[in-house]
């Protein structure tokens, strides 16, 4: 008896490696080159000192009690505002994808109307609209109480405080959540939340104990998102936190680096502090990920049933509205206002606005805000579309492979950068691009590379939670029909995951087109970015050029999001109408 004959197809796939596989481990080796060969030259310049091992800097930042503030502050603001984000994210992520609440598509945009401004460009503009003497909304509000003989010469608002910064974080926060709940939420089988609400359950109930508990990964995947964000964020506590002293991590390593002489051995000592802790979360994450039950794109999956709210849709659209106006409506306003005024005043004096700022800006030659601002916007455009292109190959190849070294290299890879200072980033690639051999100093290419390294985390997370709602079942029915990986990826996966690898491509877009810190230090005259001429109109206090370069921003961030966002694919099985249920809020 003959044994048994082995497919052609499994012979090759066991002797060559796939395309998929070549392509991920030349992607794979490559970031970990780009992130590794800058950060062991600065490690070895930090850390190692007549040729021994120096780890004084630890103790150094461990004893020193800012450090301690600042590292405190950053959690307290994690665990507050990220718990904030998190529930008013997946809520509106809920009303729109899972109820009669939308209104229409502008839905899918008003969660995440603070991509259109960059955080700079709002925490500016809540700096007007909250400022406790001369900001417009303490104006009008002291104007409103003086009517009821209540008479004030500040308040009752003060954005620089505790309470400020925690609704500063909270609605910063609020996209990153909504853009991966949505997505995951858009992709489940609506099946199990249908039987529930059969079974007499209540639409708030099937919520909390269906359809949550069917995207615990995408809810993960959302909490570290909200961690990476948190532990970087710097435009925020740079303005507001400043002011109401409130010191935060991100905040101290600066000062820590523009001080003379420089620190930047317990800068890196601090960078690796926060490498540890990142660390931990993704590995929690991995493994609640694995061991939670969820839902996924299955083959049988379709149009499902959505809940019909009644006179609570129109709360529900109510709190988004909201949202939308404290979130960009009146910041926006704000800069327009300070725009139009000669300088910054409490009171708006109609007689004296124009628009001589902005005829400056468009018009007035050799302009860097406005030369800055074009190059952002291709620098942008470049970076998202090569960073989502790249988690999407890694994160599909590193599923397929969980147990293999490789994609345990990629799954730290990816997120390493995230515990890194943006500072620390830039510093490491201008030590070992900037000169010799590669002489990269003020060329867009060490921008480009400093924009992927730092934003790939969040490149990654988009794409993993894109890829844990495609069903393996899918996968297993495309190899059983004889397609190969690259064929089973653009064919099967790559449909499935369009929703969250735009929304992914959006969010990293406006990453890119505001950053900050990385701008600062490598950008010059022959690569001048956005970042770095903020910086510069803020540092002289000229507040309508600020002001008129955050309209500008807001401008060009709101036509490409928008635009992206509202053509964005939607699934095949969700086009025809849904039917309606009736069911009660419990």
């Amino acid at each position: 008896m003959s044994a048994p004959t082995m497919p052609l197809s499994l012979r090759r796939s066991r002797r060559v490696p796939a395309p998929l596989e070549i392509v991920s481990l030349v992607l794979s080796l490559a970031l970990l080159v780009v992130i590794l060969y800058p950060l062991i030259a600065t490690l070895a310049r930090s850390f190692i000192v007549d040729g021994t091992l120096d780890l004084s800097p630890f103790a150094t930042v461990l004893s020193d009690p800012q450090f301690l503030e600042a590292a405190r502050n950053t959690g307290i603001l994690f665990v507050t505002a990220g718990t904030l984000a998190i529930i008013v994210g997946s809520f509106f992520a809920w009303v729109n994808e899972r109820t009669d609440a939308r209104m229409g598509r502008i839905a899918t945009l008003l969660p995440l109307v603070t991509f259109f401004i960059p955080t700079i460009g709002m925490a500016i503009g809540w700096m007007f609209l909250g400022q406790e003497t001369v900001g417009y909304v303490n104006v009008a509000l002291r104007a409103v109480l003086g009517l009821f003989g209540v008479e004030a010469e500040s308040g009752p608002l003060n954005i620089a405080s505790w309470p400020g910064m925690i609704f500063m974080y909270t609605v910063e926060l609020v996209p990153y959540v909504y853009l991966i709940m949505s997505a995951a939420l858009r992709n489940v089988d609506p099946s199990l939340e249908e039987a529930s609400r059969m079974s007499g359950a209540g639409a708030a109930r099937t919520a909390l104990r269906v359809s949550l508990p069917s995207v615990a990964p995408a809810l993960g995947s959302a909490a570290l998102m909200v961690l990476l964000v948190s532990i970087s964020l710097l435009s925020i506590p740079l303005t507001i936190g400043t002011t109401a002293r409130i010191p935060v991590l991100s905040v101290y390593v600066v000062r820590l680096s523009h001080e003379i002489p420089g620190r930047i051995p317990e800068v890196v000592a601090i960078s690796v502090l926060i490498v540890i802790v990142v660390t931990a979360a993704v590995l929690l994450n991995y493994r609640m990920g694995r061991g939670s039950r969820h839902a996924t794109i299955g083959g049988k999956s379709g149009g499902g049933a959505v809940v019909k709210l009644g006179p609570l849709g129109w709360v529900a659209r109510g709190l988004m509205i909201a949202y939308l106006l404290i979130a960009a409506v009146l910041p926006i306003l704000a800069l327009v206002v300070v725009a139009l005024q000669p300088y910054w005043s409490g009171t708006i004096d109609f007689s004296t606005l124009s628009f001589q700022h902005f005829g400056n800006f468009l018009f007035a030659p050799f302009n860097q805000a406005r030369s800055a601002l074009v190059n952002s916007l291709e620098l942008g455009l470049i970076a998202a579309t090569v960073l989502m292109l790249f988690a999407t190959i890694t994160v599909t190849y590193a599923a397929q492979s969980r147990k293999s070294i490789v994609s345990g290299a990629i799954r730290f890879g990816t997120k390493l950068p995230s515990a890194i200072s943006h500072l620390v980033i830039a510093i490491s690639l201008l030590i070992a691009l900037g000169g010799a051999p590669f002489f990269l100093k003020g060329s867009y290419v060490i921008l480009v590379i400093a924009y992927l390294v730092i934003y790939i985390p969040q490149a990654s997370i988009s794409a993993e939670s894109a890829r844990a709602q495609v069903g393996e079942e899918l996968l297993e029915a495309s190899t059983m029909a004889g397609a190969g990986s690259a064929r089973t990826m653009s064919r099967i996966m790559t449909p499935l995951m369009a929703p969250g690898l735009v929304s992914g491509w959006a969010l990293v877009f406006v990453l890119v087109f505001g950053e900050l810190t990385a701008a600062a230090i490598l950008s010059g005259p022959s690569n001048l970015v956005v970042g770095a001429v903020i910086f510069n109109i803020w540092d002289s206090g000229i507040f309508a050029q600020l002001a008129v370069l955050g309209t500008a921003i807001c401008v060009v961030t709101g036509a490409v999001v928008g635009t992206v966002m509202l053509v964005r694919p939607r699934r095949r099985g969700r086009r025809r109408p849904l039917p309606q249920i009736e069911t009660p809020i419990h």
